[in-house]
């Protein structure tokens, strides 16, 4: 079974790459990987505190997934913000990445501003990360 900071580091990378190349030729791929960072992180942060991720393509239920994962924590009020937070970013998903054409530069800024946030309010729940192998 994965672990919550295998998806962390993998949400990490993936915001690596959306920083890379964001820039007006790279619309598409800045929010797609903003995108594919805000689904990992969720993943890490509903597997941190509820031992399971969502497993089914409903982006709704992920955002309900995130909800329950702070239900009873400090971070409940806030989860209800962050889920609506994720769901607007997850809505973009299908037109950056199965539409066939690129997205503009203030829709992309948009994705990349709100996942930031997004990732920004999950590494501050989540514990931080051990050191890995590489990292040290």
């Amino acid at each position: 079974m994965a672990h919550w900071q295998e998806f962390l580091r993998q949400s990490r990378r993936f915001w690596e790459v959306a920083e890379a190349v964001h820039d007006p030729e790279h619309t598409s791929q800045a929010a797609g990987n903003a995108i594919h960072a805000v689904i990992a992180a969720n993943d890490a942060l509903c597997l941190h505190q509820l031992g399971e991720r969502p497993g089914g393509e409903s982006h709704s239920e992920a955002a309900q997934f995130l909800q329950r994962a702070c239900s009873g924590t400090r971070w409940e009020q806030e989860a209800a913000q962050k889920a609506g937070q994720y769901t607007r970013i997850i809505r973009e998903k299908n037109a950056v990445e199965y539409e066939g054409r690129s997205i503009g530069a203030e829709a992309a800024d948009l994705i990349v501003k709100r996942a930031k946030r997004f990732l920004d309010w999950v590494e501050k729940v989540l514990p931080p990360l051990p050191l890995s192998a590489d990292e040290e």
